[in-house]
This record gives C-alpha cells, sequence and structure tokens, in this order.
C-alpha cells in the first residue's frame, strides 16, 4: 500500500524552496505520525467527490499566524482528495476538494491549529461549497497548488 501522506507531502515539498516551509511540512508529517486518530482521518476516503468551503480568522495582535502556512497545509489536504490546488474565491475563503466529512476536517485543522502557532486561528467556519456558485467578481482560477 502506497504512503499517501509521505508521497502527498513529497510532492508538496518539490514546489518549495523556503526552508522554514520545508521544515514546517517536516513537523506536520511527524505530528500526524504521532496521532492514530488524525493519521485515520487523512488516509480514509470516500468515493464522493465533495468541495468544502473553509474560512478562518486569526486571534487579535498574533505576529505568529500565517495565512500562508494555513493554506499550504489546505494544499495538501486537497491533494490527499485527489484535488488538482485550493481556490480562493474571495479574500477569506478557501475552498478545497475533500472526500470525507465536516467534521473530520474540523478535527483536523484544529489539531493542527493547537500543535503549530501559524495556525493557532481564532475561529473556523467549515461549510459545504455551493455548486453551481452564485457571486460576482468571483475568482474561479485556482489559488495554490
Amino acid at each position: 500500500m502506497p504512503d499517501l501522506i509521505g508521497d502527498t507531502l513529497t510532492e508538496i515539498r518539490t514546489n518549495l524552496t523556503a526552508k522554514t516551509k520545508l521544515s514546517f511540512l517536516d513537523d506536520i508529517e511527524g505530528q500526524v505520525e504521532d496521532d492514530e486518530d488524525i493519521k485515520d482521518i487523512l488516509v480514509r476516503s470516500t468515493k464522493t467527490e465533495r468541495y468544502i468551503a473553509v474560512t478562518f480568522d486569526r486571534r487579535k495582535n498574533d505576529t505568529s499566524f500565517s495565512y500562508q502556512y494555513t493554506d499550504l497545509i489546505l494544499v495538501w489536504l486537497d491533494k490527499l482528495s485527489g484535488g488538482t490546488g485550493i481556490k480562493k474565491p474571495s479574500s477569506q475563503l478557501r475552498v478545497i476538494q475533500w472526500r470525507r466529512t465536516r467534521s473530520d476536517l474540523l478535527k483536523v485543522m484544529r489539531y493542527f491549529g493547537k500543535n503549530n502557532s501559524q495556525m493557532n486561528f481564532r475561529r473556523i467556519l467549515i461549510l459545504p461549497y455551493p455548486a453551481p456558485t452564485v457571486g460576482w467578481r468571483l475568482d474561479p482560477s485556482v489559488y495554490a497548488k
């Protein structure tokens, strides 16, 4: 059985040059290996392809929180579900492909937020992304992959 978690992280690492982001992904990989519940969520998959919208707020005056690192995790989670990259139709909204439950995504994001200051958000909202989307001036392109 292929190592889906390691393979997808390796694929993302090939596109990165920043040592801090590479180190961050190494930490994430170690955290997943240390927590069987999170690992089980990440390797479990359903055949149903669905898109999930995620939005989060950083804590007031938090200098360590980074939207870039949170986006990096979302890109990885999207890739684990067979996605081609996250979309960002508006400023605070990210859309990923996710083949597990929304509760699973919340559990994973809270786990990483608790263990990584770069992702220690104040609040998070996860909801189904509507299809077809109705809006004005939404960006349909892939934001990060």
